[in-house]
């Protein structure tokens, strides 16, 4: 069930939280968790089975692991091995096997959604156990609940577990952060099915063939990606505001960032601070040679390539990406431009990223690239067209990735706190009814990080 969907918003959605407000406080985590594996048996209750066994089998190996005062590296190993190997198998095993052997046709196999970060939630929460930064979980209720909480179960955000433990018994109904948390969900909403989805439209309908053609490809793929995916966000810890959670922030206003390693510092928050904490520091982070931080970068990116899937556009992905913040901190980090100059720039490198995120045939990444710099054909007529007809949706989109709107009603609210507050709830029950238009409009679009 996306939460982007009809059946989500105007049914699942309205009657799980009128019965979690209802029922008594003891029982709430239990009810969640019920409704938590019924909104991911939705898609497929064999995915389901699926993540009760990897559930299971890491609440008591991980329970054995914290007793054992030898050998705890060794079990720590099986763990981490077994995990793995699971998101592996689901993630890897066909694409490999496809692509050695052309002539043989193997069965494919689907990867159950949200695999990757479930994955990663769970091995976080197994290595902070070993590090002794938590205590293995006693109660089976409250640690598959933590991992199937179903705000942050298909795309994140990767929550630590001492992050959630501490609000587990504590999370009950707050006026304010739940009229917070509704606000959040409607733009996020918005950002998906207005913003997101509409990008996406244009995108499958225009082939690049001149210089500014390309550029608005590239524009529209960077805006697409950080609406659909900050979209989810925004939903995500908006329905966990709903249910009394308070998690951190994924975003941070990344198209602002003035270098490449800012962004990802800004950009999906939570598994940039994975691969810090459980690979780049590990490896020995920036406190080693020159030499040994270009490769303990290297191995990052190629492995956040890989992450992302096993074709062959993802890891040129990482490794252009990591070879970017590698000359950064190597070579730009101590020349002083002008903050304009390394936004823009920021913003031109990123986008260009994004042509090999989205392109996994290599013919349509040559020919995005070529007409970049095409100048014997810098304009064609489908894409003034386009333009002309989508002018709008371009600027809100430009406007909306800067904190403008937001400032603008900081402003506002200091000035007059009773129309600021009328204009919100009209702003709002405008969004979401030109989010249900949209719905109705328009075909259902999956979110593009449910493939990962």
């Amino acid at each position: 069930m996306a939460f982007n969907s009809i059946v989500f918003c105007f049914l699942f959605l309205p009657i799980v939280t009128i019965i979690y407000f209802l029922i008594p406080k003891k029982i709430k985590n239990i009810y969640l968790l019920i409704v938590s594996i019924l909104f991911y048996s939705y898609s497929s209750i064999f995915n389901t089975c699926i993540l009760l066994l990897i559930t299971i089998y890491n609440f008591f190996a991980v329970r054995k692991m914290d007793k054992l005062v030898t050998n705890r590296k060794y079990k720590l190993i099986e763990i981490l091995i077994i995990n793995i190997f699971t998101l592996c198998y689901f993630k890897y095993y066909y694409i490999i096997l496809n692509n050695l052997f052309n002539d043989i046709a193997f069965k494919e196999i689907i990867l159950p959604i949200g695999m990757s970060f479930y994955i990663f939630t769970i091995l976080s929460y197994v290595i902070d156990v070993y590090r002794r930064k938590t205590n293995s979980e006693s109660n089976f209720i409250s640690f598959s609940l933590y991992i199937f909480f179903f705000p942050k179960l298909i795309m994140g955000p990767i929550v630590r577990y001492h992050d959630f433990k501490e609000q587990l018994d504590n999370h009950d109904f707050n006026n304010s952060l739940f009229n917070y948390g509704f606000k959040r969900f409607i733009i996020g909403l918005s950002m998906k099915v207005i913003l997101a989805d509409t990008f996406s439209r244009i995108l499958s309908s225009y082939e690049s063939s001149s210089m500014l053609g390309s550029i608005i490809i590239i524009i529209l793929y960077s805006l697409q990606i950080y609406y659909d995916f900050a979209g989810y966000t925004n939903m995500a810890l908006g329905l966990s505001n709903i249910f009394g959670f308070k998690f951190k922030e994924n975003f941070n206003y990344p198209c602002l960032s003035k270098s490449v390693s800012e962004f990802f510092r800004r950009w999906h928050i939570s598994l940039g601070e994975w691969f810090r904490d459980y690979i780049y520091i590990p490896l020995g982070g920036n406190r080693t040679s020159k030499l040994r931080l270009a490769i303990n970068l290297s191995i990052v990116w190629i492995i956040t390539g890989m992450w992302h899937g096993a074709s062959f556009n993802f890891i040129i992905w990482g490794a252009f990406l990591g070879s970017i913040i590698i000359i950064e901190k190597l070579l730009l980090s101590k020349i002083k431009f002008p903050k304009i100059i390394c936004m823009l720039f920021t913003f031109a490198i990123i986008s260009i990223s994004w042509v090999f995120f989205f392109n996994s045939n290599l013919n349509n990444i040559t020919l995005i690239l070529k007409n970049l710099l095409n100048t014997n054909h810098l304009v064609d007529n489908q894409i003034i067209f386009i333009i002309k007809n989508n002018i709008t949706y371009l600027i809100v989109g430009l406007i909306c990735i800067t904190p403008i709107i937001k400032n603008i009603g900081k402003f506002f609210q200091k000035k007059t706190n009773f129309l600021y507050n009328c204009f919100n709830s009209a702003y709002l029950i405008a969004l979401m009814c030109l989010s249900t238009s949209y719905m109705i409009s328009y075909s259902y679009q999956a979110f593009l990080y449910f493939n990962f």
